[in-house]
């Protein structure tokens, strides 16, 4: 039961009702959304097995920086190979069925994905920014991938909500990089913090969080708040404020307070936090 900590549930739940947020709440051609459809629970359930097999692929061949990062948290040491490759294909393959499924267009899509998680693992992950790029795409990816799939969605939003989870994701992967710089530089990874130093990475993770409180403030002001009629428009202003951009002032804050591999395993979780907020702010429509 422990090796299955593997997965991240808890994640895999978060995309998974992310997706259904996302196909149900920016909908705005009432008579085409159903939760009936059959198409959004293969699309969220290929999406979770692609996502499993992402982390699976990642925990295998990341065990020399995780026996130092995270020691009492190396799932993967209970998996044996033919275990973890058998898991590893029927969980990609699985997907790929299911979205043949769907339209096979969405073959090629997860395709490039899959194929992008296995070079992250094994090449990206360990180059400065370029990894943390490719997380934050997919991340942006597993949201407007329902607007592929289906295109009732409203695409601007779509598009303002995927921009949010690739932002704060790229600077989450900062924050991770940092809070592992010391098991990172031991495995002979060369991340943004091991090249540069904790102090620039902390510079980065400080002015992309202050970019995107300057966006996302700005778009919500000018393009999103006025979506809404009132009373509901300042029910939608408090939630911003109260659980996005007061989180994102408390985390810049606290990223240059930062200095214990503590705070940023604290900054990680809060990045986290803002993020699952500022998506699932989507309910509101």
């Amino acid at each position: 039961m422990r090796a299955l900590l593997v997965f991240r549930p808890i994640n895999l739940i978060i995309v998974a009702a992310l997706q259904l947020v996302t196909y149900y709440f920016l909908n705005f051609h009432h008579g085409e959304r159903s939760l009936l459809n059959p198409e959004i629970w293969l699309l969220i359930l290929g999406s979770v097995c692609v996502t499993a097999a992402g982390y699976l692929f990642n925990d295998w061949f990341d065990q020399p920086a995780d026996k130092h990062n995270k020691p009492t948290r190396l799932y993967i040491e209970e998996w044996n190979t033919g275990t973890f490759w058998s898991i590893f294909l029927l969980l990609n393959l699985t997907a790929l069925f299911l979205f043949y499924l769907i339209n096979p267009v969405l073959i090629t899509w997860f395709v490039v994905i899959i194929f992008l998680l296995v070079l992250y693992t094994l090449i990206l992950k360990k180059l400065p920014l370029i990894g943390n790029l490719t997380v934050s795409f997919i991340a942006a990816f597993s949201v407007y991938v329902v607007f592929l799939s289906f295109e009732s969605q409203d695409r601007y939003l779509v598009v303002f909500y995927s921009a949010l989870a690739a932002l704060v994701t790229y600077i989450r992967e900062i924050v991770k990089d940092i809070e592992d710089v010391d098991g990172d530089r031991h495995a002979g990874y060369r991340t943004f913090p091991v090249v540069t130093g904790v102090y620039q990475a902390q510079s980065v993770v400080s002015m992309t969080t202050v970019f995107l409180l300057v966006a996302y403030g700005y778009l919500l002001w000018k393009w999103v708040f006025p979506q809404f009629a009132e009373p509901l428009r300042w029910v939608f202003v408090a939630y911003q404020i109260v659980c996005v951009l007061l989180p994102l002032l408390v985390f810049l804050y606290f990223n240059v307070k930062a200095t214990e591999k503590t705070h940023f395993s604290r900054l990680s979780r809060l990045a986290k936090y803002i993020m699952a907020t500022g998506l699932f702010s989507m309910l509101f429509f």
